[in-house]
Protein backbone atom coordinates (compact mmCIF):
# COMPACT_ATOMS: atom_id res chain seq x y z
CA UNK A 1 0.00 0.00 0.00
CA UNK A 2 1.11 3.56 -0.39
CA UNK A 3 0.59 5.00 3.02
CA UNK A 4 4.55 5.09 3.27
CA UNK A 5 5.15 6.63 0.07
CA UNK A 6 4.71 9.63 -1.77
CA UNK A 7 4.95 10.85 -5.28
CA UNK A 8 2.47 11.71 -7.84
CA UNK A 9 -0.10 9.60 -9.78
CA UNK A 10 -1.44 10.72 -13.29
CA UNK A 11 -5.07 10.11 -13.33
CA UNK A 12 -7.40 9.86 -16.26
CA UNK A 13 -11.11 11.38 -14.58
CA UNK A 14 -14.71 10.24 -15.94
CA UNK A 15 -16.93 12.64 -16.60
CA UNK A 16 -19.76 13.02 -13.64
CA UNK A 17 -17.98 12.39 -10.47
CA UNK A 18 -15.88 15.86 -8.36
CA UNK A 19 -12.62 15.75 -8.37
CA UNK A 20 -12.65 15.29 -4.38
CA UNK A 21 -14.94 12.02 -5.64
CA UNK A 22 -11.94 10.47 -7.37
CA UNK A 23 -9.15 11.49 -4.94
CA UNK A 24 -11.30 9.87 -2.34
CA UNK A 25 -11.64 6.67 -4.12
CA UNK A 26 -7.74 6.59 -5.01
CA UNK A 27 -7.99 7.05 -0.84
CA UNK A 28 -9.50 4.28 -0.19
CA UNK A 29 -8.08 2.01 -3.17
CA UNK A 30 -4.36 2.38 -1.92
CA UNK A 31 -5.31 3.05 1.92
CA UNK A 32 -3.45 6.68 1.79
CA UNK A 33 -2.43 8.65 4.61
CA UNK A 34 -2.69 12.19 2.43
CA UNK A 35 -3.52 12.97 -0.52
CA UNK A 36 -4.52 15.89 -2.79
CA UNK A 37 -4.34 17.27 -6.37
CA UNK A 38 -2.66 19.80 -8.27
CA UNK A 39 -5.66 21.66 -10.04
CA UNK A 40 -9.65 20.73 -9.92
CA UNK A 41 -11.91 19.51 -12.59
CA UNK A 42 -15.88 20.30 -12.76
CA UNK A 43 -17.92 17.60 -12.74
CA UNK A 44 -18.22 17.46 -16.37
CA UNK A 45 -14.80 17.60 -17.28
CA UNK A 46 -12.70 14.90 -18.24
CA UNK A 47 -8.93 14.21 -18.36
CA UNK A 48 -5.45 14.57 -16.71
CA UNK A 49 -5.44 15.22 -12.63
CA UNK A 50 -2.20 15.54 -10.74
CA UNK A 51 -2.80 13.47 -7.44
CA UNK A 52 -0.41 13.89 -4.81
CA UNK A 53 0.04 11.17 -2.35
CA UNK A 54 1.71 12.41 1.18
CA UNK A 55 4.72 14.10 1.07
CA UNK A 56 3.75 15.17 -2.21
CA UNK A 57 0.91 17.42 -1.00
CA UNK A 58 3.35 19.97 -0.10
CA UNK A 59 4.15 20.94 -3.48
CA UNK A 60 0.73 21.55 -4.65
CA UNK A 61 0.97 25.00 -5.26
CA UNK A 62 4.24 24.86 -7.38
CA UNK A 63 2.63 22.39 -9.72
CA UNK A 64 -0.89 24.11 -9.85
CA UNK A 65 1.39 27.09 -10.98
CA UNK A 66 1.74 25.33 -14.11
CA UNK A 67 0.30 25.98 -17.46
CA UNK A 68 -2.64 24.06 -18.76
CA UNK A 69 -4.48 22.62 -22.09
CA UNK A 70 -7.33 21.66 -22.73
CA UNK A 71 -9.61 20.33 -25.70
CA UNK A 72 -13.58 21.88 -25.00
CA UNK A 73 -16.57 21.87 -27.20
CA UNK A 74 -18.80 24.66 -27.29
CA UNK A 75 -22.41 24.72 -27.73
CA UNK A 76 -23.79 28.01 -29.36
CA UNK A 77 -27.12 29.84 -29.29
CA UNK A 78 -27.70 28.75 -25.27
CA UNK A 79 -26.22 29.95 -22.06
CA UNK A 80 -26.22 28.38 -18.53
CA UNK A 81 -26.00 29.37 -14.88
CA UNK A 82 -23.00 27.36 -14.41
CA UNK A 83 -21.78 28.31 -18.04
CA UNK A 84 -22.02 24.09 -19.22
CA UNK A 85 -24.38 21.71 -20.33
CA UNK A 86 -25.01 20.89 -16.40
CA UNK A 87 -26.46 24.29 -15.63
CA UNK A 88 -29.96 25.74 -15.78
CA UNK A 89 -30.82 27.22 -18.93
CA UNK A 90 -31.17 31.45 -18.77
CA UNK A 91 -31.06 32.37 -22.04
CA UNK A 92 -31.39 30.70 -25.88
CA UNK A 93 -31.33 31.85 -29.18
CA UNK A 94 -32.48 30.82 -32.47
CA UNK A 95 -30.24 29.43 -34.63
CA UNK A 96 -28.35 32.12 -36.88
CA UNK A 97 -25.33 31.22 -39.63
CA UNK A 98 -22.26 32.15 -38.23
CA UNK A 99 -19.24 31.85 -41.23
CA UNK A 100 -15.84 29.83 -40.57
CA UNK A 101 -13.86 32.56 -41.24
CA UNK A 102 -15.60 35.00 -38.59
CA UNK A 103 -14.89 31.79 -35.97
CA UNK A 104 -10.92 31.21 -37.49
CA UNK A 105 -10.97 35.31 -37.09
CA UNK A 106 -11.93 34.76 -33.13
CA UNK A 107 -9.67 32.16 -32.72
CA UNK A 108 -6.75 33.81 -34.09
CA UNK A 109 -7.55 36.55 -31.77
CA UNK A 110 -7.19 34.60 -28.76
CA UNK A 111 -4.19 32.69 -29.99
CA UNK A 112 -1.66 34.35 -27.84
CA UNK A 113 -4.10 36.68 -25.98
CA UNK A 114 -3.52 38.60 -22.63
CA UNK A 115 -6.60 39.76 -21.28
CA UNK A 116 -8.92 40.08 -18.22
CA UNK A 117 -10.79 37.22 -17.56
CA UNK A 118 -14.22 37.36 -15.28
CA UNK A 119 -14.09 33.94 -13.40
CA UNK A 120 -17.60 32.16 -13.07
CA UNK A 121 -19.67 32.80 -10.04
CA UNK A 122 -20.00 28.88 -10.05
CA UNK A 123 -16.44 28.59 -9.02
CA UNK A 124 -14.79 28.18 -5.75
CA UNK A 125 -12.69 31.39 -5.99
CA UNK A 126 -13.57 33.45 -2.74
CA UNK A 127 -14.84 36.80 -2.04
CA UNK A 128 -14.85 38.21 1.54
CA UNK A 129 -14.35 34.93 2.74
CA UNK A 130 -17.10 32.81 0.64
CA UNK A 131 -16.85 31.05 -1.72
CA UNK A 132 -18.87 32.34 -5.25
CA UNK A 133 -21.07 29.17 -5.94
CA UNK A 134 -22.04 29.86 -2.41
CA UNK A 135 -23.33 33.48 -3.28
CA UNK A 136 -24.66 31.87 -6.56
CA UNK A 137 -26.59 29.25 -4.31
CA UNK A 138 -28.18 31.77 -1.99
CA UNK A 139 -28.65 34.02 -4.85
CA UNK A 140 -26.94 37.29 -3.25
CA UNK A 141 -25.42 39.60 -5.01
CA UNK A 142 -21.63 39.88 -5.18
CA UNK A 143 -19.09 41.68 -7.23
CA UNK A 144 -16.47 39.46 -9.47
CA UNK A 145 -13.11 40.86 -9.84
CA UNK A 146 -11.17 40.21 -13.38
CA UNK A 147 -8.31 38.23 -13.49
CA UNK A 148 -5.42 38.53 -15.66
CA UNK A 149 -5.16 35.27 -17.90
CA UNK A 150 -2.96 34.12 -21.17
CA UNK A 151 -4.08 31.96 -23.34
CA UNK A 152 -0.86 31.00 -24.62
CA UNK A 153 -2.92 28.86 -27.61
CA UNK A 154 -5.94 28.35 -29.01
CA UNK A 155 -6.05 25.85 -32.46
CA UNK A 156 -9.77 25.43 -34.09
CA UNK A 157 -9.83 21.51 -34.20
CA UNK A 158 -14.29 21.36 -35.57
CA UNK A 159 -16.84 23.59 -36.69
CA UNK A 160 -19.71 22.28 -37.35
CA UNK A 161 -22.22 24.80 -38.37
CA UNK A 162 -25.61 22.32 -38.66
CA UNK A 163 -25.11 21.81 -35.20
CA UNK A 164 -23.61 25.04 -33.76
CA UNK A 165 -20.62 23.25 -32.19
CA UNK A 166 -16.75 24.90 -32.05
CA UNK A 167 -14.16 22.63 -31.13
CA UNK A 168 -11.20 24.11 -29.60
CA UNK A 169 -7.77 23.42 -28.28
CA UNK A 170 -6.45 25.48 -25.76
CA UNK A 171 -3.70 26.30 -23.53
CA UNK A 172 -3.55 28.53 -21.05
CA UNK A 173 -2.33 30.25 -17.93
CA UNK A 174 -3.10 29.16 -14.35
CA UNK A 175 -6.12 30.99 -13.08
CA UNK A 176 -8.17 30.75 -16.69
CA UNK A 177 -11.93 29.68 -16.82
CA UNK A 178 -12.42 27.54 -19.88
CA UNK A 179 -16.11 28.57 -19.27
CA UNK A 180 -15.18 32.13 -19.18
CA UNK A 181 -13.53 31.59 -22.09
CA UNK A 182 -16.39 30.42 -23.91
CA UNK A 183 -18.51 32.60 -23.08
CA UNK A 184 -15.86 35.45 -23.92
CA UNK A 185 -15.61 33.68 -27.13
CA UNK A 186 -19.06 33.84 -28.15
CA UNK A 187 -19.71 37.32 -27.43
CA UNK A 188 -16.92 37.59 -30.03
CA UNK A 189 -19.49 35.84 -32.17
CA UNK A 190 -22.37 38.61 -31.18
CA UNK A 191 -24.36 34.56 -29.78
CA UNK A 192 -23.65 33.00 -26.31
CA UNK A 193 -22.41 29.58 -25.65
CA UNK A 194 -22.17 26.85 -22.93
CA UNK A 195 -19.75 24.08 -22.64
CA UNK A 196 -20.73 20.84 -23.80
CA UNK A 197 -17.48 18.79 -23.38
CA UNK A 198 -14.34 19.53 -21.23
CA UNK A 199 -10.58 17.64 -21.67
CA UNK A 200 -7.86 18.30 -19.75
CA UNK A 201 -4.75 16.92 -22.08
CA UNK A 202 -1.45 18.90 -20.05
CA UNK A 203 -0.85 19.83 -16.68
CA UNK A 204 2.97 21.76 -17.27
CA UNK A 205 4.97 18.86 -18.56
CA UNK A 206 2.69 16.33 -17.50
CA UNK A 207 0.22 14.34 -20.11
CA UNK A 208 -3.04 12.88 -20.03
CA UNK A 209 -1.39 10.09 -22.24
CA UNK A 210 0.63 9.04 -19.54
CA UNK A 211 -2.26 8.57 -17.52
CA UNK A 212 -4.77 5.83 -16.28
CA UNK A 213 -8.18 5.27 -15.37
CA UNK A 214 -8.91 4.72 -11.07
CA UNK A 215 -9.32 0.94 -12.34
CA UNK A 216 -6.65 0.19 -13.91
CA UNK A 217 -3.96 2.68 -11.60
CA UNK A 218 -1.69 0.49 -9.71
CA UNK A 219 1.26 1.40 -6.79
CA UNK A 220 3.54 1.21 -9.75
CA UNK A 221 2.34 4.19 -11.85
CA UNK A 222 3.51 6.21 -8.57
CA UNK A 223 5.71 9.04 -9.99
CA UNK A 224 8.57 10.32 -8.07
CA UNK A 225 8.33 14.03 -7.01
CA UNK A 226 11.69 14.49 -8.61
CA UNK A 227 10.37 13.23 -11.42
CA UNK A 228 7.28 15.46 -11.51
CA UNK A 229 9.09 18.70 -10.88
CA UNK A 230 11.44 17.84 -13.34
CA UNK A 231 9.04 17.42 -16.15
CA UNK A 232 7.64 20.83 -14.86
CA UNK A 233 11.14 22.11 -15.52
CA UNK A 234 11.36 23.69 -11.19
CA UNK A 235 14.81 23.82 -10.13
CA UNK A 236 16.61 21.17 -8.26
CA UNK A 237 19.68 21.52 -6.81
CA UNK A 238 21.53 18.43 -4.83
CA UNK A 239 23.42 18.92 -1.91
CA UNK A 240 24.99 16.69 0.56
CA UNK A 241 24.88 18.02 3.98
CA UNK A 242 21.29 16.14 4.80
CA UNK A 243 21.45 17.27 8.51
CA UNK A 244 21.57 20.68 8.12
CA UNK A 245 18.62 20.52 5.57
CA UNK A 246 16.64 18.63 8.46
CA UNK A 247 17.87 21.03 11.07
CA UNK A 248 15.74 23.94 8.23
CA UNK A 249 19.39 25.71 8.72
CA UNK A 250 19.81 28.38 5.96
CA UNK A 251 22.28 27.53 3.11
CA UNK A 252 24.73 29.02 0.53
CA UNK A 253 23.77 28.13 -2.54
CA UNK A 254 26.86 29.93 -4.97
CA UNK A 255 26.01 31.14 -8.54
CA UNK A 256 22.24 29.70 -8.27
CA UNK A 257 19.37 32.76 -9.74
CA UNK A 258 15.92 31.30 -8.69
CA UNK A 259 13.32 32.67 -6.15
CA UNK A 260 12.49 29.02 -4.97
CA UNK A 261 14.73 25.89 -5.16
CA UNK A 262 13.43 22.04 -4.55
CA UNK A 263 16.95 20.31 -2.58
CA UNK A 264 17.26 16.96 -3.52
CA UNK A 265 20.20 14.15 -1.93
CA UNK A 266 21.79 11.85 -3.82
CA UNK A 267 19.30 9.39 -4.32
CA UNK A 268 17.26 11.98 -6.16
CA UNK A 269 14.66 12.37 -3.29
CA UNK A 270 13.04 15.72 -3.09
CA UNK A 271 13.19 16.91 0.64
CA UNK A 272 13.42 20.26 0.92
CA UNK A 273 11.76 23.72 -0.34
CA UNK A 274 14.20 26.55 0.26
CA UNK A 275 13.59 29.86 -0.50
CA UNK A 276 16.10 32.64 -1.74
CA UNK A 277 16.27 35.62 0.72
CA UNK A 278 20.05 37.65 0.02
CA UNK A 279 22.92 36.90 -1.98
CA UNK A 280 23.49 33.48 -2.20
CA UNK A 281 21.30 32.57 1.13
CA UNK A 282 19.00 30.47 0.83
CA UNK A 283 16.27 30.06 3.66
CA UNK A 284 14.12 26.31 4.42
CA UNK A 285 10.48 27.21 3.46
CA UNK A 286 9.68 23.57 3.74
CA UNK A 287 10.71 20.10 4.56
CA UNK A 288 9.54 17.34 2.34
CA UNK A 289 10.98 14.03 3.86
CA UNK A 290 9.47 11.31 5.25
CA UNK A 291 10.91 10.22 8.89
CA UNK A 292 13.02 7.42 9.01
CA UNK A 293 14.16 5.91 12.48
CA UNK A 294 17.53 6.92 13.39
CA UNK A 295 18.69 3.37 13.41
CA UNK A 296 17.80 2.93 9.86
CA UNK A 297 19.94 5.67 8.50
CA UNK A 298 23.34 4.46 7.28
CA UNK A 299 26.76 6.02 9.33
CA UNK A 300 26.86 8.73 6.28
CA UNK A 301 22.96 9.70 7.07
CA UNK A 302 23.92 10.20 10.59
CA UNK A 303 26.25 12.14 10.10
CA UNK A 304 24.38 14.42 7.77
CA UNK A 305 26.45 13.67 4.52
CA UNK A 306 26.02 11.63 1.29
CA UNK A 307 29.37 10.35 -0.12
Amino acid sequence: MMNDKSGILLVNKPEGITSNDLIQKIKRKFKIKKIGHAGTLDPIATGLMVVLINQATKISNYLLSSDKSYIVTMKLFVQTDSQDITGNIVEEESYKKISKGLVKQIVAKYNGYIYDQYPPIYSAIKVDGKKLYEYARNDEEVVIKPRKVTINSCKLLNFNQKLGTIKLSVGCSKGTYIRSLVSDFAKDLETIATVSQLERTTSGGLKLADAKTIENLQETDLISMYDALMQNEHPLIEYHRVRDIKQGKAITLTGINYPIVFIINDKKEVIAIYKHIAHDLYKCQRGLWDEIPFDQLTEAERNGYYD
